[in-house]
């Protein structure tokens, strides 16, 4: 075979590929008689024949947020996503969805298949079975052994921990800290000694901390997928899951269940009426600290930020005697920071079709898609949020109408450890205010705001003075 042919068999061969791809890649959705399918979106160069499947996959790994918002800009508030080599993502980005979607029973729409594309919680930390239905069950176990470790009186003492932590994490301080590095040791302490006991975490605590910060700041998209890549033997968060699976594989059984609260649970925990194996027994250990620690560390320090940024706010709080006065204040201000930064995208995976009315039209969206709530663009919406929706104000909460937010979610799904969190930042953030006079950088730092959180882009190098 001539050279002239094999090159024209292989150009053949990736026009052919190129033809199926660009085909599947615009191939209508199938909806029942009477109904329609929500539009596919395909704002900029997404639109080009073959060209545009590349730019929607380099868009989802490398931008998700803008590829909806530039998505949004064209098509409103339904819109369907085609992603290369997963499901559709149908966006619906009204209020009134969010409530709807967010309700909906977990045999309708769930979050095992959208957990097990994750690094640590759905593969790297080895579980019995790997499939994403068996994935859903711990979740659904880990959430209701939170609740069940979060009574208000254990709650309401919480903050009777935290000065002693902060005094222990502030002697070291130089006059320049850098607050990224700074708060989450403290948050880490106070939610990881109130669920896993003063006694586990003296022995384990560094190292838990150590462990769990790159594990919470690595759940990205463009990590994730280079997570499925060889790279990810590079990737600290790999290293940390490993290092932290061999901790609680090989320290913690000598480690007896009656000093540890969190696992008397795991004990008393039952899945399809039996006890965990030992292999679920590690992973809901890992679940459930990685859920308690991750997200108040984050929105703790942002909040301090927040509040920072506002002088008159700072000096309001020290001005008021009333310890639980501030604290009050405080969790509000909590709410406002993730009310303005929250969790950029809620995913529920649809093992049953869900249907819509919009003026007049049935829209049908087919199960095994993916439907996407996006709380930034509710919580900033004036028909939800009245009041200059885009200012900072913990007081708004107060006022009615009360806002209509998006904060810590709703269902089965949503936030279990709310109050907890709220108690927990709330009084890390009083004792370091009524501690330190902090000044922040001229320049702060810019927020990276992912699917899974909102990081900062550089150190917060802070000047500390005491009070």
């Amino acid at each position: 075979m001539s050279a002239t042919k094999r090159w024209a068999i292989a150009a053949a061969a990736v026009t052919g590929v190129a033809a199926a791809t660009e085909y599947w890649f615009r191939r209508p959705v199938q909806t029942p008689p009477g109904t329609q399918a929500v539009p596919l979106a395909w704002a900029g160069a997404d639109r080009l024949p073959v060209v545009g499947v590349i730019t929607r996959l380099r868009s989802v790994i490398t931008d998700p947020i803008g590829l909806v918002v530039r998505n949004r800009a064209r098509y409103g508030d339904a819109f369907t996503l085609r992603v290369p080599s997963i499901y559709d993502f149908t966006f619906l980005l009204d209020g009134e969805h969010y409530r709807r979607v967010m309700s909906l029973p977990t045999d309708h729409a769930g979050v095992g298949e959208v957990l097990h594309r994750v690094p640590t919680v759905g593969y790297w930390f080895p579980r019995e079975q790997a499939g994403p239905e068996t994935l859903q069950e711990l979740i659904l176990l880990g959430r209701k052994l939170m609740a069940e470790m979060l009574p208000g009186t254990s709650v309401r003492r919480t903050p009777d921990t935290v000065p002693d932590i902060v005094k222990r994490h502030a002697v070291d301080w130089p006059r320049y800290v850098d607050l990224t590095e700074a708060i989450h040791p403290i948050v880490y302490e106070v939610t990881g000694r109130y669920f896993v006991g003063d006694e586990l975490w003296d022995t384990f605590g560094a190292r838990l901390t150590e462990y769990y910060r790159p594990i919470s700041d690595g759940i990205d998209i463009p990590r994730t997928t280079l997570s499925i890549t060889p790279f990810h033997y590079l990737m600290p968060e790999y290293r940390a899951t490993r290092k932290l699976y061999r901790l609680i594989r090989d320290e913690l059984p000598a480690f007896e269940a009656s000093k540890s609260p969190l696992l008397q649970a795991i004990d008393r925990a039952r899945l399809g009426g039996r006890p965990l194996t030992p292999a679920d027994r590690r992973w809901m250990f890992m679940y459930v600290l990685w859920n308690a620690m991750a997200y108040p560390g984050t929105y703790t320090y942002w909040t301090l930020v927040d509040i920072l940024t506002r002088p008159e706010l700072a000096a309001r709080l020290r001005s008021m005697p009333d310890p639980a006065a501030r604290h009050e204040l405080l969790s509000r201000c909590l709410n406002e920071t993730v009310r303005l930064y929250p969790v950029s995208s809620l995913i529920r995976y649809l093992d049953k079709p869900y249907e819509f009315e919009h003026n007049g039209t049935t829209y049908h969206i087919p199960a095994g898609q993916a439907v996407g709530l996006f709380p930034g663009t509710m919580n900033r919406d004036p028909r939800r949020v009245p009041d200059d929706p885009d200012a900072y104000d913990p007081d708004r909460y107060l006022r009615e109408p009360s806002p209509k937010v998006a904060t810590f979610g709703r269902g089965a799904f949503g936030c279990v450890a709310q109050r907890f969190s709220e108690t927990v930042t709330a009084a890390v953030l009083d004792e370091v205010l009524q501690r330190y006079s902090v000044r922040l950088p001229d320049v702060l730092p810019a927020r990276r705001t992912r699917v899974h959180q909102t990081y900062p882009g550089s150190p917060t190098l802070a000047e500390l003075a005491g009070r």
